[in-house]
C-alpha cells in the first residue's frame, strides 16, 4: 500500500450531504428473527443499535435508537439511487384490496363451519 494512503479510509469521509426522509426504530423483532451476525456481515434486519456500534459513529447514543430511511419527497426531482422509494410509491400496497376481502370471507367461513361443528358435536352428545 501506497504511504500516503494507510490512513484513508472510504467509511471515515467526512463530507456535506443532503438527504431527505422519516426517521424510523428499525426493523420490528420477533421471535422467528434470525439475528444479524456483524463478524461475518450478515445483516437480515435493521437494528440501529448494531450498526451505530459497528460502524463507530460519534453520536452513538442517537444514532442508536433511530435512523434516517432516505425518501424521495418531490415525485418530480427524484434521486438517481433505484431504491430510494418516494411518497407515491409508499401509498401504493402491492396487496390489494380484494384480497383483504378474500381472507375476511375465509376466516368468516371457517368461523361458521366451526360454530355449527361444534353445535352438531353438542347435539350429538
Amino acid at each position: 500500500m501506497a504511504e500516503d494512503l494507510k490512513d484513508f479510509r472510504f467509511d471515515r469521509q467526512q463530507d456535506l450531504t443532503n438527504v431527505q426522509g422519516v426517521l424510523y426504530r428499525g426493523d420490528a423483532a420477533t421471535k422467528y428473527s434470525k439475528p444479524n451476525i456483524p463478524i461475518y456481515r450478515q445483516y437480515r434486519s435493521v437494528v440501529p443499535k448494531e450498526l451505530a456500534i459497528v460502524n463507530d459513529l460519534s453520536n452513538e447514543t442517537e444514532a442508536s435508537q433511530f435512523m434516517l430511511r432516505a425518501m424521495d419527497l418531490d415525485p418530480n426531482t427524484r434521486s438517481v439511487h433505484p431504491t430510494v422509494p418516494s411518497i407515491v410509491e409508499t401509498t401504493n400496497f402491492l396487496i390489494p384490496a380484494e384480497r383483504h376481502d378474500a381472507y375476511a370471507f375465509m376466516w368468516n367461513s371457517l368461523t361458521y363451519c366451526g360454530v355449527v361443528a361444534n353445535a352438531a358435536m353438542w347435539l350429538y352428545l
